[in-house]
């Protein structure tokens, strides 16, 4: 779709798909790429990564999160990769989605780096 970057999450040998759409934070975040980020387990719902530097967040915001959704959370400076159902805060951005199988989460330690390529 016209807007959206590949990028490739890739932690050991299991390699994500995921694209990011046309918001202000996450062209912001392909702009920092190629970039090895750590990440953790959050609650066996998400991977969270936090930023060294905030993003440009404008928004909208939103609160109707899907397992797959790449999210921003401003207060944090992170990045949320969700993988199971949840609820969701009214301070998240959505950035993009998962377009690989959800369930290679499951079997990744609960603290992992990940290198984000675009592509």
């Amino acid at each position: 779709m016209p807007g959206e970057t590949a990028i490739t999450p890739t932690a050991g040998d299991v390699v994500i798909t995921a694209t990011l759409n046309d918001t202000q934070v996450a062209q912001d975040f392909a702009a920092t790429l190629p970039t090895t980020l750590p990440w953790f387990r959050n609650a066996g719902i998400e991977y969270i990564t936090e930023l060294p530097t905030p993003l440009t967040e404008t928004g909208p915001f939103y609160t109707d999160v899907q397992p797959g959704d790449l999210v921003y959370y401003n207060p944090t400076a992170s990045i949320t990769i969700i993988y199971e159902r949840t609820t969701s805060v009214p301070t998240l951005t959505y950035m993009g989605e998962i377009t690989s199988d959800l369930s290679q989460f499951e079997n990744l330690p609960d603290d992992v780096d990940m290198l984000v390529e675009l592509g």
